[in-house]
């Protein structure tokens, strides 16, 4: 009985399997028509398999899209096939198709009814890793066989942590209309990197301003990163001239990098330091973006990868709480906040969809919400390490005549330069300047509004003036040695003169000049010293020269 009761069970299961072998094709009476669902699939290479119309008896069904490691190869590595048969109707005569593949790991090529129309990425032995493109192909119109069947033949190679067809799922449409959406997925991204880009510039001109707030600085590199980092994304990007691989390479040093940098952001927008675990972290990913580039395997380079999209949730997270922390305290802390909570949302989605546990979507057209929650994100975040800045420069104490940095801010600006200096060993100078009106008269301190103006005119953006006391001025002259600064000083003193208002009289400046020396200097006051100092003696040489420290 027991015998009897396997052998029926046995019948029924081959008796399934030919029936799923003997599925009825696909028919495509209109377009765009989606591919998705049971594909035949088989591991290994042989060209023959490319040979429509084959034998399926060592052929197995796999739903598509999805990986073939969530399929039952959960361990494998390799080549591997898969077919499906269709049928296109009569009425699609003369029409273009095109066949978007949406993502596959790692290497393709694709043919139909025997006929190569298409691949991305190169397979052994020189491998070309291709996983983060997007594939859209081209079928003219002497390769489908309108009203009888035809075979679809895609030859994948992956050694990535998921092969196959990723997803979204495959659609045969009308080619122009697959070709205007990557036109316009690639338009968004590259408009998303442009925005970024425009960002960064913006704070790097902050922190050239106010050379302190290293901040605007790590922002500007987050944004130069996460630009990378779209663009690479991009079917029309670094891949058309880098190659595939190197533009996968680009992808995860960008990731790295940009999560490397955020933190101290974060940190510094709250007044907190950062800890020790989270420096080493930083630390970890620096590295790893530097690996990521000078190793030889590209397959050994998706641990990166992951522990980059681990590090990003971490740092969502630290953000979260720390501007949580600002609620009530920065005006713009609760916007700030809901744009980190939107695009952690985004970026758990896209982890989730890399680890297979969640389909990809052509939701907003493409499959990474993160790189479209970046927008928000990175605006509300230029938009309060702004207004910290503005607070910051302009919160400042200041002279109320001539609207200056004050002497003992100029003091601690000049401390926090030099030890800058001293790490980087970059030249610094200051100077202290006092100009004076020479007329048939004799000779009068010029009045300080007309002295700003002058002053101004003739320094870069990264001079900090400031009042010293009520007829002198402090100059603080970053990246600029001894010699240059003469140079400075002589251009300010023509200009002085050739914007004067009455050509009769003749502006005099007089400066004392001192440059940070190494082992020389010890505070900001003591440099400040002998500035004054050279000042005194260039008045005693008769004024209108500039005289420097020994």
């Amino acid at each position: 009985m027991r015998a009897r009761l396997a052998l029926a069970l046995l019948a029924l299961a081959i008796a399934g399997a030919a029936a799923a072998q003997d599925a009825p094709p696909l028919v495509i009476e209109t377009l765009p028509a989606s591919l998705a669902g049971r594909w035949l699939f088989r591991i290994g290479n042989d060209p023959a398999f490319a040979s429509p119309f084959r034998e399926q008896r060592n052929w197995q069904r796999i739903h598509v899209p999805g990986a073939w490691e969530r399929q039952g190869w959960p361990e494998y590595s390799g080549h591997a096939w898969y077919r499906l048969s269709f049928v296109v109707s009569s009425d699609l005569a003369g029409v273009d198709l095109g066949l978007d593949l949406g993502r596959i790991g790692d290497v393709d090529e694709v043919f139909l009814n025997g006929r190569r129309i298409g691949g991305t990425g190169s397979f052994p032995p020189l491998f070309d890793n291709a996983t983060f493109a997007h594939r859209y192909y081209l079928i003219s119109q002497d390769v489908v066989r309108l009203g009888q069947l035809n075979e679809l033949a895609i030859h994948v190679y992956s050694v990535s942590r998921f092969g196959g067809l990723l997803g979204p799922a495959p659609v045969l449409g009308r080619y122009r209309a697959v070709l205007a959406s990557e036109v316009f997925r690639d338009i968004g991204a590259y408009g998303i990197a442009i925005l970024l880009l425009t960002l960064g510039v913006l704070h790097l001109q902050l922190f050239v301003a106010q050379r302190d707030m290293l901040e605007h600085l790590s922002f500007a590199g987050v944004m130069a990163a996460m630009a990378v980092f779209v663009v690479a994304h991009a079917s029309w990007g670094p891949a058309l001239l880098v190659g595939y691989g190197l533009s996968y390479r680009l992808t995860v040093a960008a990731l790295l990098v940009g999560v490397a940098l955020f933190p101290a952001i974060a940190y510094r927008l709250a007044g907190r330091p950062q800890p020790v675990a989270l420096l080493g972290l930083e630390t970890l990913l620096a590295l790893g973006a530097a690996f990521t580039l000078a190793w030889r395997n590209e397959a050994e380079l998706q641990f990166w990868l992951y522990a980059g999209e681990a590090a990003a949730l971490l740092v969502a997270v630290v953000t979260l709480r720390l501007g949580a922390s600002l609620l009530g305290r920065r005006r713009c802390a609760l916007p700030a906040l809901i744009a980190t909570a939107l695009f952690a949302v985004a970026l758990i989605l896209d982890v989730l969809v890399d680890a297979g546990a969640l389909p990809r979507t052509r939701l907003l057209g493409g499959e990474l919400l993160a790189i479209v929650a970046l927008v928000p994100f990175a605006s509300c975040m230029s938009l309060a390490l702004s207004l910290n800045w503005m607070q910051r420069r302009c919160g400042e104490p200041t002279d109320a005549m001539t609207g200056l940095m004050t002497r003992e801010r100029f003091a601690d600006r000049l401390a926090s330069e030099m030890l800058r200096a001293r790490r980087s060993g970059s030249p610094l100078a200051v100077a202290v300047l006092r100009l004076t009106v020479a007329d048939a008269g004799g000779e009068r301190a010029q009045p300080a509004a007309d002295t700003v103006a002058s002053l101004r005119r003739a320094l870069r953006q990264i001079d900090l003036l400031a009042r010293y006391d009520e007829e002198t001025f402090a100059l603080l002259l970053a990246e600029t040695d001894e010699h240059a600064a003469m140079a400075i000083i002589e251009r300010l003193r023509r200009g002085a003169n050739d914007h004067a208002g009455d050509r009769a009289s003749r502006t005099r400046v007089t400066v004392g000049l001192a440059q940070v020396r190494p082992g020389g200097h010890l505070s900001a006051g003591e440099l400040l010293r002998e500035a004054e100092a050279a000042l005194y003696a260039a008045v005693s040489e008769g004024g209108d020269c500039t005289a420097t420290a020994p």
